[in-house]
C-alpha cells in the first residue's frame, strides 16, 4: 500500500443532518493513493467553541474512488505543436511524437468516459510562428472553450483531424499555460465558478500540458508560477515527451547533464552540444507543476505517455467519499471535521447544519396521525359534547 503523505477534503456538503465529504489522498510526488480501505480512515468532529469531540467515534459510510461518481471537472489538454513533434519518439519505431501523444490522449478520453460523471475536456494545440514555421496555433477564449464530454464522438474526430496535420511552430509553452489559467480563472464564468447560492458542487479545474521541448519565447517561467499561486483551485499536470537530460548526456557522450546553454540549432551538431529540437526542459516542467500540487511526469514513447495520462486522470477524478450522520446535531451550530489516514490528518473543515428535519417512515407518520386524531377526540370533541349536553339539560329545566 502506498504511503499517504497528504490528505485533503476536496468538498463538503450537507443534506439535512447528513455530511458528505470528498477526500483525496496523495503519496510521493503528489501521486494519488487509491488503494486505501475503509478501515484506513477515521473521522473526528469537534465543537470549535469547546474544542471537544461531539462523539467518541463517528460511524461513517465509505466509497472507494472507483465506486464513487467522479466530481464535475473541466480539463484543458494543451498539446505542443512545435516542429519537433514530427520527429520519431523513443519507441524505436517511425511513429511521430504527435501521433503517439494523440493516441495516448484518446486512451485518456476513453478512461474518462468509463468513469462517468460530468467531465468536460478541451484539446488545444499550441505553437507560435517562428523562423521557417510561420503557423500560429492560438490559445485563446475561442480555442479553449471547445469542451466536449468524453463520450462525445466529436472529441475523437477532432483528435483524428489533428493527427493529419504537420506541426510547424515555435514553443510558446508559458504563454499557452498562462492563457489557459486566465480562462479557467474567470470569476464570471459560472461553468467553472458556480454561484454559492446555486448549491452546485465546485468543479475540479485542471490543465494537462504535453510538450517535447522548452519555451522558445521571451516569456519568463515566473509568470506561470505567479498566476498559479493566485489560483490554487487550478491544478497543472505536465508531461515531458522525449529523452531526459541524463539520457541526452549518455547519447551525446557529454561530461555533464546538458542545460539550455548546451543547445545547438543547426546541423551538424558540434561535439559537446545537443540538438535543440531534442531537449526537453524537465526541470522547468516539474517546477510549474509543483506550484499547486500537480504531477510532473516524463516519457519517451507513446505507451509511457498513455500510462502517465492515466495517472493524471486518477489524480484528477480519484476521490474517496465519506458520509456520516451528524451526532448530537443542533440547527445553526458550527462543527469542524478532520479526516485521518496512516497518521496523516487533513486540514479541518467547518460546516453548519442549517436545515434539520429527517423524514419519518410511513408507519411512524401513520401512528402519529392516529394519535393526533385520538388526542383531538379526547381533548376537544368529547369535552365539547359534554358541554353541549349540559346546555341542553339546563334549557329543558328552564
Amino acid at each position: 500500500m502506498a504511503q499517504v503523505k497528504e490528505l485533503n477534503i476536496e468538498s463538503l456538503k450537507t443534506n439535512e443532518d447528513r455530511v458528505i465529504l470528498r477526500v483525496k489522498a496523495k503519496g510521493e510526488e503528489n501521486r494519488p493513493v487509491v488503494t486505501l480501505d475503509k478501515k484506513d480512515f477515521s473521522v473526528k468532529v469537534i465543537d470549535p467553541l469547546t474544542k471537544k469531540p461531539v462523539s467518541d467515534k463517528i460511524t461513517f459510510n465509505w466509497k472507494s474512488p472507483t465506486a464513487t461518481i467522479p466530481p464535475p471537472a473541466w480539463i484543458v489538454v494543451l498539446v505542443d505543436f512545435s516542429g519537433s513533434m514530427n520527429q520519431p519518439d523513443g519507441s524505436g519505431s517511425a511513429q511521430r511524437k504527435l501521433d503517439g501523444a494523440l493516441g495516448a490522449i484518446k486512451k485518456f478520453v476513453a478512461g474518462a468516459a468509463e468513469r462517468g460523471g460530468n467531465t468536460q475536456i478541451a484539446i488545444v494545440p499550441f505553437g507560435k510562428a517562428s523562423g521557417n514555421c510561420q503557423v500560429d496555433y492560438p490559445v485563446n477564449s475561442q480555442t479553449l472553450t471547445k469542451f466536449f464530454p468524453p463520450q462525445d464522438p466529436q472529441l475523437n474526430a477532432y483528435l483524428d483531424a489533428l493527427g493529419k496535420q504537420t506541426p510547424c511552430a515555435g514553443t510558446n509553452l508559458y504563454d499557452a499555460v498562462n492563457a489557459a489559467i486566465d480562462f479557467l480563472a474567470n470569476p464570471e464564468d459560472t461553468r467553472f465558478h458556480p454561484a454559492e447560492e446555486s448549491g452546485a458542487e465546485k468543479p475540479r479545474l485542471s490543465i494537462i500540458l504535453v510538450s517535447d521541448g522548452f519555451d522558445t519565447t521571451d516569456t519568463d517561467r515566473s509568470t506561470v508560477i505567479d498566476r498559479l499561486k493566485e489560483h490554487p483551485e487550478i491544478i497543472l499536470h505536465t508531461l515531458g515527451y522525449g529523452l531526459t537530460p541524463r539520457q541526452l548526456q549518455r547519447k551525446y557522450k557529454l561530461a555533464r547533464i546538458p542545460t539550455q546553454k548546451d543547445l545547438y540549432w543547426d546541423n551538424p551538431v558540434p561535439k559537446g552540444k545537443v540538438p535543440a529540437d531534442e531537449f526537453v526542459d524537465k526541470a522547468g516542467l516539474a517546477e510549474i507543476a509543483a506550484v499547486n500540487g500537480g504531477i510532473a511526469e516524463f516519457s519517451g514513447d507513446s505507451e509511457g505517455i498513455a500510462k502517465e495520462l492515466k495517472l493524471f486522470l486518477t489524480a484528477l477524478l480519484g476521490e474517496y467519499e465519506i458520509s456520516y450522520q451528524q451526532p448530537a446535531s443542533e440547527r445553526g451550530k458550527t462543527y469542524e471535521v478532520t479526516v485521518a489516514s496512516q497518521n496523516v490528518k487533513s486540514a479541518p473543515e467547518e460546516y453548519r447544519i442549517t436545515v434539520f428535519g429527517r423524514a419519518l417512515s410511513f408507519p411512524t407518520r401513520l401512528a402519529m396521525f392516529v394519535a393526533s386524531l385520538a388526542a383531538l377526540g379526547i381533548g376537544g370533541v368529547i369535552p365539547y359534547r359534554m358541554w353541549a349536553n349540559r346546555l341542553e339539560e339546563e334549557a329543558r329545566g328552564n
